[in-house]
C-alpha cells in the first residue's frame, strides 16, 4: 500500500513538472527597446503608412499600431525599412513586429507568425487614363510595374507574354514612372491604387474588378509566441470596442494626407 502511494506521489510530482514546462514552454523575446513597441514599416504606402513633412508617420496601419500599443501598455516607435527587406529585419531584431499592409500568405508563413487578420483586401490594375488596356488579357507585350516583393509581384510573375516586370522599392515610383511612359500598368493592392489615381485622375484609371482577395495580418518572429498571443488578444479588444471602425472611417473611408 505505502508503495502505491509512493509511485502516485512521483506521478503527481512529474504531471506536475510537465505542467510547469508547459507554462513556460511558449516562446518569447524580449521588447526591442523597453517600454516600447517598435513596429516596422515602409512609410510610402498611402492610406496605410507615409511619411508626412514634418517626418511623422501616418496612416491606418500608424494610428493601429498606436492603439495596439496603447492595449499592452507600450508606447509605439516605428522604423521605416523597405518592404522586401522587411522580414528579414524583423527576424534580425530590428523591430517587435511589422505592420506594412502584409498579405498572409503560406510562403510567408514559413519564416513568420501572423497575427489574426485586420483588413480585407485585394490585388487591381492600374493603367494610364487614355488607354485601351482593360483586363489582364490586354497585357501582352507591355510593361508591367510592381512593388518589389508585393503579391502584386507575385501576381505579375505568373502572367505570360507580358514584356516586362519593372519592380520598384515603392508603390509611388510605379506610377511615376507610368506618368511618364515607362510603364504600360500597374498591379497593386486595391485600397492603396485608389487614393494614388483619386489624386490624379486625368493621368491614372483603375480597369476591371479585384484580382484576388487578400487578407492582411500583423508580423511577429516565430520564437515570440507570447507576443502573437498578447497582439491577438489587444486585436480583438480593438474591433470589439469601435477603436478599430473609427481607425478605418478615418484612414480609408475618408483618407486624406493632412
Amino acid at each position: 500500500m505505502k508503495k502505491i502511494a509512493q509511485i502516485s506521489i512521483v506521478l503527481l510530482l512529474v504531471l506536475a513538472v510537465v505542467a510547469a514546462s508547459g507554462c513556460t514552454g511558449t516562446k518569447s523575446r524580449k521588447l526591442v527597446e523597453e517600454g516600447y513597441l517598435t513596429i516596422g514599416t515602409e512609410a510610402q504606402f498611402p492610406p496605410f503608412e507615409i511619411r508626412k513633412a514634418d517626418d511623422s508617420f501616418y496612416g491606418f496601419d500608424i494610428a493601429l499600431g498606436e492603439a495596439l500599443a496603447k492595449e499592452l501598455g507600450l508606447k509605439p516607435k516605428f522604423v521605416d525599412t523597405d518592404f522586401a527587406s522587411i522580414i528579414a529585419s524583423l527576424n534580425s531584431g530590428k523591430f517587435d513586429i511589422a505592420m506594412s499592409a502584409m498579405t498572409i500568405t503560406e510562403d510567408r508563413k514559413k519564416t513568420i507568425n501572423f497575427s489574426d487578420p485586420y483588413f480585407d483586401a485585394g490585388l487591381s490594375m492600374a493603367v494610364p487614363a487614355n488607354s485601351p488596356i482593360q483586363t489582364i488579357n490586354d497585357l501582352n507585350g507591355k510593361i508591367v510595374g510592381v512593388q518589389l516583393g508585393t503579391t502584386g509581384d507575385l501576381y505579375a510573375s505568373e502572367l505570360k507574354n507580358i514584356k516586362e516586370i519593372k519592380r520598384y522599392a515603392h508603390a509611388p515610383d510605379a506610377f511615376l514612372d507610368m506618368k511618364n511612359g515607362k510603364v504600360d500598368a500597374v498591379i497593386n493592392d486595391d485600397v492603396v491604387s485608389k487614393p494614388i489615381v483619386a489624386s490624379d485622375p486625368t493621368s491614372f484609371k483603375i480597369v476591371g474588378g479585384l484580382l484576388t482577395v487578400e487578407q492582411y495580418g500583423i508580423a511577429i518572429p516565430k520564437d515570440n509566441e507570447v507576443l502573437l498571443q498578447k497582439v491577438n488578444a489587444a486585436l480583438k479588444k480593438l474591433k470589439q470596442d469601435g477603436t478599430y471602425d473609427q481607425i478605418y472611417n478615418q484612414y480609408i473611408v475618408n483618407w486624406s494626407e493632412e
